[in-house]
Order: C-alpha cells, then sequence, then structure tokens
C-alpha cells in the first residue's frame, strides 16, 4: 500500500525459513508451489513447482510473488531461477478446466508439474509447500462410512500419480517462502509467454495485453465477437448461449 509520499514500499523478500522448518520436521526435499491464471477468462491455468533441499541456500536477490515484480523484473529473474533450483510447470487447459472443475484442474497442472520433476530433474519430493489456506493438490480425507473413491484424473496419462505425501499450506506463501515464489515468477512468465502466443492467433481480445484476465476492453470483445476455443465456456463471459455454444463446437471439432 503506497505510503505518505505516494511511493509503494518494496515488497518483502522471501527467504527458507518455513522450508527449513519442514527439514527440521524431517522432509528431505520440499518442493513449494504455485497457481497463476485461476481468475483468468481465457487460456490455461499454470502452476509452477520448484524443489529445495536441507543444503539449498538462497540465490536469488529479491525473490517475492510474481505479482509483487514488474514484468521485466520478473522476466530478468526467471533464468536465474532455473539456473538456481530444479523448477517446471504443469497446465490445465480450458477445456480440462470446463470439464473438471478449478479444483480438480488445479490439481492436474500440479501433478502434471511434479511429474515434470521428477522426469526430467529426478526430484522426489517429501512435503509440498502451496500457497494460501486451501489443499487443492492432495485428494480429500476419505469418508470412513465409504468406500475410497476413484482417482478422478486416473483418465489423464500425463498427470502422474495422485500426491498422497504432506501437504503444508501457507497464507501469502508467496511472499514469504523462497520456494514458492521462485515456483510463482517461472509459472507467471510461462503462462504470460503463452497467452501472448495465443493473442497472435485470436487478436482481438487484446490477450498480449490482459493475458486472458476479465479487463473492460477484454469483456466488450468477447461481447462483440464471442468467445474463442481458447475461453473457459463454463464461466461467466457475458455472451449469448448460442455463442458459447458455438465456441465449443470449434473447440471440440
Amino acid at each position: 500500500m503506497p505510503g505518505a509520499s505516494g511511493v509503494r514500499a518494496p515488497a518483502r523478500a522471501a527467504d527458507l525459513s518455513i522450508e527449513a522448518e519442514l527439514f527440521a520436521a524431517g522432509a528431505r526435499c520440499v518442493v513449494g508451489m504455485d497457481e497463476v491464471g485461476r481468475g483468468s477468462l481465457a487460456g490455461p491455468v499454470t502452476v509452477g513447482a520448484a524443489a529445495v533441499l536441507p543444503a539449498t541456500t538462497l540465490e536469488v536477490a529479491g525473490l517475492t510473488d510474481s505479482k509483487a515484480l514488474a514484468p521485466a523484473r520478473r522476466a530478468a529473474m526467471e533464468p536465474l531461477i532455473r539456473a538456481w533450483i530444479p523448477v517446471r510447470t504443469g497446465s490445465a487447459s480450458p477445456a480440462e478446466i470446463d470439464a473438471l472443475g478449478m479444483t480438480l484442474a488445479l490439481r492436474l497442472a500440479g501433478r502434471r508439474a511434479l511429474a515434470a520433476l521428477a522426469r526430467e530433474h529426478d526430484v522426489v519430493p517429501s512435503a509440498v509447500l502451496l500457497d494460501g489456506s486451501h489443499d487443492w493438490l492432495g485428494a480429500p480425507p476419505a469418508d470412513l462410512f465409504s468406500l475410497a473413491e476413484e482417482d478422478p484424473l486416473a483418465g489423464y496419462g500425463d498427470a502422474g500419480a495422485p500426491w498422497e505425501g504432506p501437504v503444508r499450506t501457507e497464507v501469502k506463501a508467496d511472499f514469504r517462502c523462497a520456494s514458492v515464489a521462485a515456483a510463482s515468477v517461472v509459472a507467471k512468465v510461462e503462462r504470460d509467454r503463452a497467452m501472448e502466443r495465443l493473442s497472435a492467433r485470436w487478436p482481438a481480445y487484446g490477450w498480449a495485453g490482459n493475458k486472458g484476465y476479465g479487463s473492460a476492453a477484454h469483456r466488450l470483445a468477447v461481447g462483440a465477437h464471442g468467445p474463442s476455443p481458447e475461453h473457459r465456456l463454463s464461466w461467466s463471459l457475458g455472451t449469448t448461449p448460442e455463442g458459447t455454444a458455438a465456441a465449443r463446437a470449434a473447440r471440440d471439432a
């Protein structure tokens, strides 16, 4: 929040203190995770996953939540993060978001990110650290009076196995925890670049600037042109049912 001078105070840099608590409790590898694009009208939701070990020391100055960093600063920081620790992303498409709902779409994207870490970096986490207060990665606890439910993502072959290990949720972890902040920055940079590529194909919606979020200009474009196949058609887009049905048919063709 701006002070009396009108100058916004710099965001406090993240550190590894929460990760150190998990190591002290017995974790051997902690993966910090964060999502970007949850509130967007178009494009994927993307989850970043960044792995740290007990011996990891912070080597990226000024690391904090991606939303608190200017685009140029995020872009400059992303290769430094990749050189520092293993980090990968996973995404769920608009069609998957429509089919699964947001919580399961986040779980799918998160499991894809963990699978990429395992495949490309041989990372085997023993604990996951999530931003926020809701565990969207792990399956909900089973009802003692019901049979265990089948994995709802079993049909997605690239999703990897369900995460059954410990999950620690931390409010503002993207500001406080270096692993989560690193995941946030890399996920934000990757998703922004994906939206810029999609904008070249669908220029009317201005995604190069709004990144798929519901700006006034974006909503006006949806009203004028109808939704594209890259819009989340289960969301309230302010368009006619006929326009939504046509976009769904184009996407599924």
